[in-house]
């Protein structure tokens, strides 16, 4: 017997296990939004998670999503999360790892963009960019700074 799914009831089936698997996030507090691309976001106690359509359910919390609602969150340069948050290799921050980038966080800095582009970032590559690579240019002409 083939069984289909309305999309929203796929969002809630997402959004249920998620819930179920980490229930530090704490019990729902928000409606259903949907957002760009076809993703959808719900609000929890102590967490947002944001999902994709084609799969994966990921939160975000804290201060950087504080940061992230604060520069458009998935409708920004960074679309959506593609992880949970992690601490750092040193275990001295954290960050999570979006569709266009990263947003980090230290103690003494608080929130911070990691790649990407910021939405004030108006500069445009050139024409010739596509053009461009370093595995075109002579090795002795390529100097890393020490």
């Amino acid at each position: 017997m083939l069984t289909t799914y309305c999309g929203l009831e796929v969002f809630g089936f997402q959004f249920d296990r998620f819930a179920y698997e980490h229930p530090w996030i704490g019990e729902q507090v928000g409606d259903f939004m949907l957002g760009p691309g076809g993703g959808g976001m719900l609000e929890y106690r102590n967490a947002t998670v944001f999902a994709l359509p084609e799969g994966g359910a990921h939160e975000v919390h804290g201060e950087i999503l504080a940061y992230y609602l604060k520069h458009s969150g998935p409708y920004g340069s960074l679309g959506y999360p593609i992880s949970n948050e992690k601490p750092t290799p040193t275990g001295y921050g954290r960050y999570n790892l979006f569709e266009r980038g990263s947003i980090g966080w230290l103690p003494e800095t608080g929130a911070f963009i990691i790649g990407g582009r910021s939405e004030d970032d108006a500069t445009q590559a050139g024409a010739e960019a596509e053009d461009a690579s370093s595995a075109d240019l002579p090795a002795d002409s390529i100097s890393i700074p020490a």
